[in-house]
């Protein structure tokens, strides 16, 4: 696997600036709403309603990735589940 791409069934958007505070690394363009960061040797897109991680080695190192973000959002005290993670 080299791109994951995860559309999400909520919108981050409300959690994006504050999110966008607490990634080491992270450019957040509140224009676009859109940020991106790396994590590891993986590239990370996060839009509104969709995730793009680039260089995911499979789909369990993805899921690792999208386990690290939730923890992330949640600790905006925005609480997002991976059920609704489509």
């Amino acid at each position: 696997m080299t791109r994951a791409v995860i559309e999400l069934s909520g919108d981050l958007s409300p959690v994006m600036p504050r999110m966008s505070r607490l990634i080491e690394g992270c450019a957040y363009n509140p224009e676009a709403n859109l940020m991106g960061f790396r994590y590891k040797d993986m590239g990370v897109i996060v839009e509104a309603k969709k995730i793009t991680i680039n260089n995911a080695e499979d789909e369990a190192t993805a899921r690792t990735v999208m386990n690290w973000l939730l923890n992330k959002i949640n600790g905006t005290n925005e609480k997002v589940t991976m059920q609704e993670v489509k």
